[in-house]
């Protein structure tokens, strides 16, 4: 599908720009989004993820979603109650936390400002050294600036886009499995995506994609190969016997 379709819903994790999407001229099938504002050294890191990784999942994500939701509804509409009150309650926690890191650093800078000034006049700090560290730590203010206005937003944001299961089945019962990824099918299931930047955990790296869908936010669900299990913990084993 067209590339462009998926730009607009793709965020950063750390600064909320949108990814852009690009490919090697030296390597035209390399195809991958990356942060907006990474070029621009208004984030420090370029959440760099491929293409045909990321259709994929999203594909899985709605397909998965769509048929767990049509075979176990009432099961789905606990789930996405549940998730979505915890995921509120930690994601304040979590932005709360990391726009006070962002504002005690803020503070930091202005001290750090305030002594090279104060060594240069002073002539204890030559003028080369001075006018490096300056544009380092201009550099590091204005990218600084970015992330707490993103996050000043965040954390004051209401939520505008308030959970309702219902309009989100209606949209479920109009398919029966999701084999392709086209921009009607986004535009119906997924409000935004937040791609976090690759990190090492233990021996392998693991990059997070949270991907939200329109209505009930982000969820997480059993996989398809988990739900013949579930018949059974669920008692719909026993239902069908019965019944």
């Amino acid at each position: 599908m067209n590339r462009n379709n998926q730009q607009g819903y793709l965020k950063c994790s750390d600064c909320g720009a949108n990814l852009r999407y690009k490919y090697t001229h030296q390597n035209p099938d390399n195809h991958y989004f990356s942060c907006g504002n990474n070029r621009d050294k208004l984030c420090s890191k370029t959440h760099h993820i491929r293409v045909d990784v990321l259709e994929r999942l999203i594909l899985n994500a709605i397909d998965n979603t769509v048929c767990f939701a049509r075979d176990f509804e009432d099961d789905f509409v606990k789930i996405v109650v549940s998730e979505r009150y915890k995921q509120i309650q930690l994601a304040q926690k979590q932005n709360r936390k990391k726009l006070a890191a962002l504002y005690k650093r803020e503070q930091e800078l202005d001290i750090l400002f305030a002594k090279i000034y104060e060594d240069n006049a002073l002539g204890n700090l030559p003028d080369e050294q001075y006018h490096k560290l300056l544009g380092k730590y201009q550099d590091e203010h204005t990218a600084l600036k970015e992330q707490v206005r993103y996050m000043e937003a965040v954390v004051n944001e209401e939520d505008a886009n308030e959970m309702d299961v219902n309009n989100f089945l209606k949209v479920v019962h109009k398919y029966t499995r999701i084999n392709q990824l086209t921009p009607a099918i986004l535009r119906e299931f997924i409000h935004h995506i937040v791609v976090h930047h690759r990190e090492l955990v233990g021996k392998e790296t693991v990059q997070k994609v949270a991907i939200h869908f329109n209505f009930i936010g982000e969820v997480n669900l059993p996989t398809y190969e988990e739900r013949p299990r579930l018949l059974k913990s669920f008692g719909k084993e026993k239902r069908e016997q019965t019944a």
